[in-house]
This record gives structure tokens, C-alpha cells and sequence, in this order.
């Protein structure tokens, strides 16, 4: 039985934790484990509970593919490809379409973190040259890229955690030996209407929400020299 000062203790850790992360105090890494040494030294999980993580497939695979992911960056492998892929939109909401739609499907079998660590250099030496603000580009690619993982068992860590934690699973009363598990396209009866409906929604008011709405020049070319033709952005 937990003692009553461990949940108290546990929920200001997770606090402290959250104004770190909200005013970017510490690096985040530096902040999931000095959280998780805290709540260790203090006796409220044990080494082997606070460990366990690491063990964990999906996490282990992520960091598989962060690997992947610097080593593409880093020789360029994708932007040839990624440059006739995306084209030469002339229009905010076609730069956002002809991005959103090929992230989401690859993410939908590619874990959506290493997708997006992989496409943001890409994406932004995109934007630039097609003259399309970075500003209106790149929540749109986070967000399909979260979306397609939805689709699918493998888009995501957190599916791959849960596929570990629902095998792991024994029941309301812990006896029962059932196996459960999770097919690889399971989710998609409802993640693909909500990846078309959120890239809908992005396409429709990101120009509303997002800096950058106007295309650079585009105000410069209406008024007629003003402050677009000074500087274009």
C-alpha cells in the first residue's frame, strides 16, 4: 500500500517537471530523468520500475531510428527525392497539400519522430526556395506526420507501448491468460477519417491561425511597392 505522502509527493514532482518543460528551463531529456531519479531516490518507484522503460520495444526502436534519421540528414540522402516529390506549389494551401499528404502515409508505417526530425531541414530549404513562409509549412508537417501514425500499429511509439502493455495485460484480476493483441491496421477503421479530417481542418484555417498567412510578397504586390518591396518577409 503506497503511503499517502508518495501521491503528493509524485504530483509535485510532475508540476515542477511541466514549468521546466512550459518555460524551457532545462532540456527535456534532462527533465524526464532527473524527474524519474527524483521519484527513484525518493523510494516512490523502484530502480527496476524506473528502468523498465528502457527496455521498452518502442522506445528501443525510436531510437533505431533516430540513428537512421541523423545519418540522412546529415548526407542529404532524401532531398533530391523529397524535391520532386513536394514540386514547385505556387500557393500556400497547395504547398501544404502536396506536404501533408505523402508525410502522412509515410508516417503511417514509419515512426512519426524520426519522420519529422528527417523532413525538417528539408522542408525549410523547401519553403525557402519555393518562397513559401517556413511559418505555414512545418506545423502542417508535425501534424500530418502525427496523424498518419494514427493509422497504423506501427505509426507511433505510443501504439508500440501499448501493443507491449495490452500483451502484458492479464485481466481485470490479474489471472486471466488470455493473449490480446493488435493488428497491424486495427486503428485505421478510425485513424484515417481523423488524419482526412485533421489535414481538412489544417488545409482550411492554418492561412488564419498560423504567422506567415500571406504568402511573401504577396501584400508587397497588391500595394504596390510598400513595405513587401522593401524586404519580401
Amino acid at each position: 500500500m503506497a503511503e499517502v505522502w508518495e501521491g503528493w509527493f509524485t504530483v509535485g514532482i510532475v508540476f515542477v517537471a511541466f514549468g521546466c518543460l512550459l518555460w524551457d528551463v532545462i532540456q527535456p531529456d534532462h527533465v524526464m530523468i532527473g524527474a524519474v531519479a527524483v521519484l527513484m531516490a525518493a523510494g516512490v518507484v523502484s530502480v527496476e520500475e524506473g528502468l523498465a522503460g528502457f527496455a521498452n520495444e518502442g522506445l528501443l526502436t525510436v531510437a533505431v531510428l533516430f540513428v537512421v534519421a541523423a545519418g540522412i540528414s546529415a548526407t542529404g540522402g532524401l532531398d533530391w527525392y523529397m524535391s520532386k516529390l513536394l514540386g514547385h506549389p505556387t500557393t500556400i494551401a497547395g504547398a501544404q497539400l502536396r506536404l501533408m499528404i505523402p508525410i502522412a502515409v509515410v508516417s503511417a508505417f514509419l515512426n512519426n519522430t524520426p519522420v519529422v526530425a528527417v523532413m525538417i531541414p528539408i522542408v525549410q530549404r523547401w519553403a525557402e526556395n519555393i518562397h513559401i513562409p517556413k511559418e505555414q509549412v512545418m506545423i502542417p508537417l508535425s501534424f500530418a506526420s502525427i496523424l498518419g501514425g494514427t493509422c497504423t500499429l506501427i505509426g507511433t511509439s505510443t501504439n508500440l507501448v501499448v501493443l507491449g502493455m495490452l500483451k502484458d495485460w492479464k485481466g481485470s484480476d490479474g489471472s486471466s491468460e488470455t493473449k490480446q493483441s493488435m493488428g497491424l491496421f486495427d486503428l485505421g477503421l478510425f485513424g484515417v477519417p481523423v488524419a482526412m479530417t485533421g489535414i481538412t481542418y489544417m488545409l482550411i484555417a492554418s492561412r488564419a491561425l498560423l504567422p506567415g498567412g500571406k504568402k511573401k510578397g504577396e501584400a508587397g504586390a497588391g500595394g504596390g511597392g510598400g513595405r513587401g518591396g522593401a524586404g519580401g518577409g
